[in-house]
């Protein structure tokens, strides 16, 4: 028993450093274009609204053996104008909404696969769990309206990398997000500085969508 006991820490112990010996951590910072749309039915139809807007990108993420491993990725974007479109069988309609604010929290959690064409250039494609959070701010007559949804999906990501030293380099990169908006909560404010909220459950067919366009530092201990 004493015997067995001590084989499994000593193949544990050895397990663990030869994992330990093959992990590589890397930090991924830089600025992030984000594409957002959202749409649900209507009728015979459906409305939508998109967005462009900009802001931060960061990725972390850890190699293991093989060239397999797991990251983690968020981009924190904001504008200011977006489109609301209505589309049906005989009619369609867009208007661009000068809006106080829009924004998109976009993350992924997931797995990778690193493809090594030269030397010091990385090619990563990963997919993964998609979770985030999208809206707008915008006055609506006398009123001021903020609408937020809480979306829950899945998407892919694909990092380009080149590397100057051991462990600084540069990246560029696309990530697409498909969700499903699970909760979507509507805010008004009125002028006498009332205010009243109402949240409402996923409609059936409703999707939203946001491409993200990035590039900047890479980092790797």
């Amino acid at each position: 028993m004493k015997k067995r006991l001590c084989m499994l820490c000593l193949l544990t112990v050895f397990s663990v450093s030869f994992l330990s010996a093959n992990v590589k951590m890397n930090l991924e910072l830089g600025p992030v274009y984000t594409y957002f749309g959202s749409r649900e039915p209507s009728g015979s139809g459906h409305k939508s609204w998109t967005a462009h807007t900009g802001g931060l990108n960061i990725l972390f993420g850890v190699e293991f053996i093989q060239n397999f491993g797991v990251y983690g990725t968020a981009n924190f974007a904001f504008g200011k104008d977006y489109w609301y479109k209505t589309s049906y069988p005989r009619s369609y309609s867009g208007n661009l909404i000068d809006a106080d604010l829009t924004y998109v929290i976009d993350s992924q959690f997931g797995f990778f696969y690193v493809f090594h064409p030269v030397k010091n250039l990385d090619l990563r494609l990963g997919a993964g769990l998609g979770i985030g959070g999208s809206g707008r701010n915008y006055p609506d007559g006398l009123t001021k309206k903020e609408k937020s949804q809480v979306n829950i999906g899945g998407g892919v990501n694909l990092d380009v990398s080149y590397m100057f030293t051991k462990m600084v380099g540069i990246y560029g990169g696309v990530s697409d997000t498909l969700y499903a908006p699970v909760y979507t909560v509507t805010k008004t404010k009125h002028s006498d500085g009332s205010a009243n909220t109402k949240g409402d459950p996923h409609k059936p067919g409703q999707i939203a969508n946001s491409l993200n366009i990035k590039a900047g530092i890479r980092l790797v201990f």
